[in-house]
Formats: C-alpha cells, sequence, structure tokens
C-alpha cells in the first residue's frame, strides 16, 4: 500500500479530456491545448470528444474558445468519478455506461494482475448479483462500484473484510450528511430502509489471500423498490459520481486501518451503528434453513454476530439475519 499523501491515480485518456473541459470552465479550452498537454494528437482529442458527447456530455465547440463543457452527464462513469477519487490508495478507475457486473469485471482484471487500488465503476449493470447470488437490480440512476483488494493476510484473517468494508461506506456517505446504520454483516439502512448492499469475493490459496473483489451498490436517485431507501432523499443535489468517489474512498480508508489494526481498532465504530443489537432475530443459510435464533447481543472480535439465547451466546459467522415476529 502507498504511504497516504502519494496520489498515483491513472485516469484514462478520455476521462483526462473530460477533467480537462471540466477544469477549464465557460473559458473553454482548445482541442490544441488538451492534445499538448496529453500527448496525444488533435484527431485524438476530436475522437474522445466525440465519445464523451455519446455518453451525454454536452460539449460546445468554436472556432475561437474551442471546447466548453456545458453539461456533464449525472451518471456512474469512470469519466466521472476517477477525478473525484482523494484518497491515495487508488491507482485506476476503469468501467462502463453498462456493465454486466462491476464485481465480475474487477474478478477478470484482478485475475489478469491489475494492481490492488484498481476500482471498477458502471452507471448500469445487466447482471448484478448479491449475496447467495441473488440477482441485484441495477436501473439506471445508482452508484455502482467495486475494486480490488490484495491484503497481505492468510484467508482466516479476512473474515471481517465485509464488515470493515460497509463501516467505510458509511463513513463515505457520513461526509455527505447520510448518517447510514449496518444491518450485520453489510447491508447498509437509512430508517430501516435498505439504501446499500456490499459483495465480497475473493480467491486464496491456503496460506495467503490472492485478491479480493469488494462491491456496492447505492441507490442513489434510481426508483427504489418498496422498501428501499434512496440517497437523494435525503440529499436532493446529490450526483451520483460524488457518491460512488465518496464511498470508495471511505472503503480505501477503513481498509488501511485493518489492515494496521485489524477489526478491534473498528469494532466499537461498527457497533455504534449496527442497527439489530437489542433486537431477536432468525438467522438463515443460502438454502433458507433456520440456523439460529435468539437477540443480538453484539459483534465478536473476529466481526461474528452474537445471538443471545437463554442466557447463551452462539457467535454466528454467516447467514442471512431477518427480524422475527
Amino acid at each position: 500500500m502507498r504511504p497516504p499523501g502519494q496520489t498515483m491515480l491513472t485516469l484514462s485518456t478520455r476521462a483526462a479530456v473530460a477533467s480537462a473541459l471540466t477544469s477549464a470552465g465557460e473559458r473553454g479550452i482548445s482541442g490544441e491545448t488538451i492534445a499538448a498537454s496529453l500527448g496525444i494528437s488533435r484527431v485524438a482529442v476530436g475522437k474522445h470528444v466525440a465519445a464523451l458527447r455519446a455518453l451525454g456530455y454536452r460539449i460546445a465547440s468554436a472556432s475561437r474558445t474551442g471546447y466548453r463543457l456545458e453539461l456533464a452527464p449525472d451518471v456512474c462513469l469512470p469519466e466521472e468519478v476517477g477525478p473525484r477519487l482523494a484518497d491515495p490508495f487508488w491507482v485506476a478507475c476503469q468501467g462502463a455506461a453498462e456493465l454486466g457486473s462491476t464485481n465480475d469485471e474487477a474478478k477478470r482484471l484482478a485475475r489478469a494482475g491489475a494492481p490492488e487500488g484498481t476500482a471498477v465503476v458502471a452507471a448500469h449493470q445487466t447482471g448484478g448479483r448479491g449475496r447467495f447470488d441473488r440477482e441485484w437490480a441495477s436501473p439506471a440512476g445508482g452508484a455502482y462500484v467495486s475494486c480490488i483488494l490484495r491484503p497481505p493476510l492468510p484467508p482466516a484473517a479476512v473474515a471481517p473484510l465485509s464488515l470493515v468494508v460497509a463501516l467505510g461506506a458509511a463513513r463515505g456517505l457520513a461526509t455527505l450528511g447520510i448518517e447510514a446504520g449496518i444491518k450485520w454483516p453489510n447491508d447498509l439502512e437509512v430508517a430501516g430502509r435498505k439504501l446499500a448492499g456490499i459483495l465480497v469475493e475473493l480467491a486464496a490459496e491456503a496460506d495467503r489471500v490472492e485478491w479480493v473483489v469488494v462491491g456496492c451498490g447505492v441507490n442513489v436517485s434510481a426508483p427504489a423498490h418498496e422498501r428501499g431507501a434512496r440517497v437523494c432523499e435525503q440529499l436532493p443535489e446529490a450526483r451520483v459520481a460524488e457518491v460512488a468517489a465518496r464511498v470508495l474512498d471511505g472503503i480505501a480508508g477503513a481498509y488501511r486501518e485493518f489492515l494496521e489494526s485489524g477489526f478491534d481498532a473498528l469494532a466499537q465504530e461498527y457497533a455504534a451503528r449496527a442497527t439489530l443489537t437489542g433486537l431477536t432475530v432468525t438467522v438463515r443459510d443460502a438454502t433458507g434453513a433456520v440456523v439460529a435464533e435468539g437477540m443480538v447481543a453484539g459483534i465478536g472480535p473476529d466481526g461474528a454476530l452474537l445471538l443471545d439465547r437463554a442466557g447463551t451466546v452462539t457467535a454466528i459467522h454467516a447467514g442471512e439475519v431477518t427480524l422475527r415476529d
């Protein structure tokens, strides 16, 4: 992991063109200036501008002022998210307007050797997944992000990572004024309604983790299902790309603390956001079979859910939790 303060995020050429247009503002910027700053041809600049227009950017052009950005689309594109990433952890931001799954694309990149700190974003997913391989609806208006982690740890030590990621995502939303609770292990909630879901997948050998891919989908302004929450309900001016960047930066910070000090350093903060403590719940496995019931007594040092039933406390490490009627 790079030392704090050392920024090495590599933008795609198209994202760099978009960033140059954004920085120029109302005064505009010539194609020649963009070409010279990026080391590409004037023809290449024109092609990237055309591609940006196809993505929804409104870009005016005139002989004297060159290109002028009139409107950037409010969607989760690498061209919008990448320049907003502030944590030095990030080295690359990739993606597209539409992907089957940001997690699947991140896994493909991880297998090909992409470094830790690579983010993948999309404005829409056609094959989004949640826990237990359930379909995750991913309509336009949401922030869909994944990232590659390569923790230097044995597989058993990364068990709390899904909780760490949830806490990081909640921290990121808090910088925008959205205070989300966490339903164990990693669903983000506002007023009892699900705002975001997290999926963690990994590849490991017996003694080491090869890579971890973390995916997070946040309902920003997309139509919410009956019991879902939306960021825009609390923050009407929220931009999807800004939400995506803050969530990714929050994840990076929490992950860094986890590597430095373990889950113990984050447990109290996680517990303060936990929404199930003191409630009676039922835990089911992937098939729907009940594996445990009881009152939630807290979170264990390894991130396990602690259930109290008639004075006997049981640690639950995996499962689907629902409130018991």
